[in-house]
């Protein structure tokens, strides 16, 4: 049964208050710049205190962040307490004159720019009643004018979610939603294959269950503490297709710099040339992003990254620059400080890059560049450089990994034992449970918490149900969150420790994506009923399906054979085994198992020609997927 009650039990050890009070001795604490620039044009604070959904769940509790207030505690890095503190100042906040932006609603900002005739929405947050919260907010304090242009820059949900509110504040429900080029196969494609389990991980990545305060979650890194909500999408009518593009939006000149394959594969900046900004998505950063992130995603090309800031600097380098806007952070004023906090962005990426490729080309392994590599103090010591979100270590690893891939290059990792038989084996060789544990808990005591970590993992894989081991293991994982930098690696070590000692929160799903997986073309969930198809239990089976789909009028001929689902689309088979006539949504229910056939049939939205029991063996060979696998344990 998962407790939250039992989610930390030990204060900071002496080993963490020390590591901890170190890190003000390494960096410029009473520089605070930042603060300054991020309470500077505050218009409005958030207008609530608690913002609900329709249904009455919370979606987001400003006292949630208040013991923020305080200095920072003995369990959390200063560092990232400062952080933390950052990305709690939220409201509504004038840039310049015309341009506006809200920060607090969701893990991302949004940004209002008045054009001649209404008002055009940069990046909609990631909810359908955060977007709402922040318009209204912005038209209690501005002129009430339609939205007449919507710009999503890039294609993550966080930029894209909150769409569907946006346009009730529009006249013409068909205004140009202006996205870049291949956004809507990225935005609705990326977590398809992959979406359950990249959504657990996230879990660890966010910490949603964790409670907020000094001994949980204290921030995301690159936002305050996520928010719920609805996740809503549209697909959008005007692709941006050039490199460099130039446009008019509702009577202002915007010229967009296309910057594909970088933090996001569909982004893109833009400069204003009447308000005199700079928008750099989210290849700019107050934090040093990730190259490979630990939610799990494909690794960021880390020298596309660095050519689109450079980029960024060349094309709008030559002129006038009042403000630098950025989707996760407060902005940067006046033109210096713009292209000197984008020159140690980019540097600070292309450094990871170069040096991880020099050690790497020196014969030195993913793990042993990641403890070797340290930033020069130019890059290191600036705040805006911090690893918040990314890490040093885990960006060299996927740069490494990028390249070379997993494999260090020496025999013993070419084939080695999966965890829990590895476990068995470690656990063997040292002794016995009782022998590994003794030991761990001296090591604990000496403040080796990354050992012990790395031990006890091999026991609980051999012992998961041993209370003590997992007390320990979850102890030291707490310790690491303590003292980590980074909101994403604190998050992840103390969901680790919380899971250990109380079991995975099956009451808390992750989130909700429907809305956006109902947009998903047949074409891609094709591909996702290949990936679920159980290989071994498909073993002899052949079976020829036709498929049309009616609302999308498509066709397609499904293909079974030597355990591997294929199919081609246009097509029909002339000898199928079955023929299925059905909607988009009500296939998708049914290859999901939210519906059987019989109940659609019943409600007249599928139709079947041929043997139905062809269509329900093949049903039978998909797997439905576990949105809620085990992590820590077995």
């Amino acid at each position: 049964m998962f407790s939250s009650n039992l989610t930390q039990s030990l204060p900071a050890t002496f080993f963490t208050k020390k590591e901890n009070e170190d890190v003000y001795k390494t960096l410029d604490f009473e520089d605070s710049q930042d603060f300054e620039d991020a309470k500077r044009g505050l218009i409005a604070p958030l207008d609530f205190k608690i913002l609900k959904n329709e249904s009455g769940k919370v979606v987001w509790d400003t006292e949630k962040i208040e013991f923020l207030n305080d200095n920072a505690p003995e369990t959390v890095n200063p560092s990232l307490w400062r952080n933390s503190q950052l990305q709690a100042i939220s409201g509504l906040f004038k840039v310049v004159d015309g341009v506006y932006q809200v920060r607090g609603l969701s893990l991302s900002t949004t940004v209002f720019i008045e054009g001649k005739d209404g008002l055009i929405v940069c990046d909609t947050l990631k909810s359908i009643e955060s977007a709402k919260a922040a318009l209204e907010l912005y038209y209690k304090h501005r002129p009430k004018k339609p939205v007449t242009a919507i710009i999503i820059s890039q294609s993550h949900v966080d930029h894209f979610g909150g769409i569907p509110a946006v346009l009730q504040y529009a006249e013409n429900p068909n205004i140009p939603i202006i996205v870049p080029q291949h956004f809507t196969k990225e935005a609705i494609s990326e977590n398809v294959l992959l979406g359950s389990i990249m959504k657990r991980r996230a879990q660890y990545q966010f910490g949603p269950d964790l409670p907020a305060g000094p001994t949980g979650v204290v921030c995301a890194g690159i936002g305050p503490i996520v928010t719920n909500g609805t996740t809503g999408f549209e697909v959008p009518n005007v692709e941006i297709e050039n490199e460099i593009q130039s446009m008019d939006i509702d009577g202002l000149q915007f010229q967009f710099l296309l910057t594909p394959d970088t933090e996001a594969p569909a982004e893109m900046h833009f400069y204003i040339e009447d308000y005199k900004i700079v928008f750099a998505s989210e290849n700019v950063n107050k934090t040093m992003h990730q190259i490979y992130t630990v939610r799990g995603a494909k690794t960021r090309d880390t020298l596309q990254w660095v050519s689109a800031i450079d980029k960024t600097i060349d094309l709008f380098g030559n002129k006038p620059i009042d403000a630098l806007l950025m989707a996760h952070a407060w902005p940067v004023w006046g033109k210096e400080n713009a292209i000197a906090h984008l020159k140690l962005q980019r540097d600070l990426y292309k450094y990871m890059h170069d040096q991880t490729v020099r050690l790497a080309n020196h014969g030195y392994t993913m793990d042993e560049i990641a403890e070797m590599i340290e930033l020069p103090d130019t890059l290191n010591q600036y705040w805006g450089n911090r690893g918040y979100y990314g890490t040093l270590k885990h960006n060299v690893k996927g740069i490494y990994n990028f390249y070379l891939g997993y494999y260090s290059g020496h025999p013993s990792d070419l084939d080695p034992l999966p965890q829990v038989e590895a476990g068995r084996k470690y656990v063997q060789y040292m002794g016995g449970v009782a022998n590994v544990i003794q030991q761990a808990k001296v090591d604990y005591e000496h403040g080796e918490y990354r050992w012990v970590a790395q031990v006890l993992k091999n026991v609980v894989m051999v012992d998961p149900e041993n209370i003590e081991v997992k007390n320990l293991l979850a102890d030291a994982f707490e310790q690491l969150g303590y003292q980590a930098e980074s909101a994403n690696w604190r998050n992840i070590y103390l969901v680790g420790a919380m899971e250990l000692r109380n079991g995975v929160n099956k009451e808390n799903p992750p989130y909700d994506s429907s809305m956006v997986f109902n947009k998903i073309p047949v074409d891609d969930f094709l591909k996702l009923l290949a990936v679920k198809l159980n290989g071994p239990k498909a073993d002899g089976k052949k079976i020829t399906i036709n498929v049309t789909v009616t609302d999308t009028n498509e066709e397609f001929a499904l293909y079974l054979e030597n355990s591997v689902l294929t199919y081609k689309a246009d097509k029909l088979s002339a000898n199928p085994d079955v023929s299925v006539t059905v909607d988009k949504l009500t296939f998708y229910g049914i290859g999901n198992g939210a519906i059987t056939p019989e109940q659609a049939v019943a409600a007249e939205k599928l139709v079947i020609t041929g043997d139905p029991n062809k269509f329900n063996e093949f049903l039978s060979l998909l797997d439905q997927f576990n949105p809620l696998v085990n992590i820590v344990t077995p």
